[in-house]
């Protein structure tokens, strides 16, 4: 038996399991504690060089191309995409953006709750709702199209609080969201997820 057949039988064999995070893997392949804890820690320190890579990948692009496209080497990409979240930049960012097409939020400080996220999100669509409108008043040719935008985000704000509504515990709900589908071709109304008018 020669080196190379030993190396193929020392290969470990491919358990076919997939994972939804690194967490997930430590626990379901019964890694050591301390590999585990040493992971978790990379994971945790490599969360935006990762996001970097992802986004290079879903353009399309190799390391060398990116490289072109931001006016540096290739081996200065293979450094940056193996560094730590500490190592990179601003610029570094808005390097990878602008060479990808994408966009990113950068948020900094302490995490926020799920209620300030709602109102923090739910008062960012009012500003733009206010700013789509104010385009409206001033150009009479875009008017058709902002209102139309305004019907669709409405019902899909109240198809979203429905839906969630929905996942509610049934014994703690002390006041009901109905939606009521309207069908253009009838006038019976029909029951729906996806809603353009809600009672609550």
């Amino acid at each position: 038996m020669n080196a190379s057949s030993v190396k193929k039988e020392e290969q470990a064999a491919p358990t076919g399991r997939r994972y939804k995070s690194v967490a997930d893997l430590i626990k379901g392949e019964s890694v050591a504690h301390e590999v585990g804890k040493q992971v978790t820690v990379l994971a945790s320190e490599t969360g935006i060089v990762r996001q970097l890579v992802q986004l290079r990948v879903r353009a399309g692009l190799t390391q060398a191309e990116i490289a072109k496209r931001i006016g540096c080497t290739q081996s200065r990409i293979s450094k940056m995409e193996a560094s730590r979240d500490s190592d990179l930049t601003l610029g570094n960012l808005r390097d990878y953006m602008k060479a990808t097409g994408s966009r990113i939020n950068i948020v900094c400080g302490k995490p926020i709750s799920h209620v300030e996220a709602v109102k923090m999100h739910a008062f960012s669509i009012k500003r733009h709702l206010e700013m789509l409108a104010e385009i409206a008043q001033k150009h009479d040719e875009l008017e058709p199209h902002i209102q139309g935008f305004f019907g669709e985000a409405f019902f899909n704000i109240l198809s979203i609080l429905s839906e969630c509504h929905e996942q509610m515990p049934k014994n703690k709900q002390d006041f009901e969201l109905s939606v009521t589908n309207l069908s253009a071709e009838t006038t019976t109304p029909s029951r729906s997820k996806q809603p353009v008018a809600a009672a609550v």
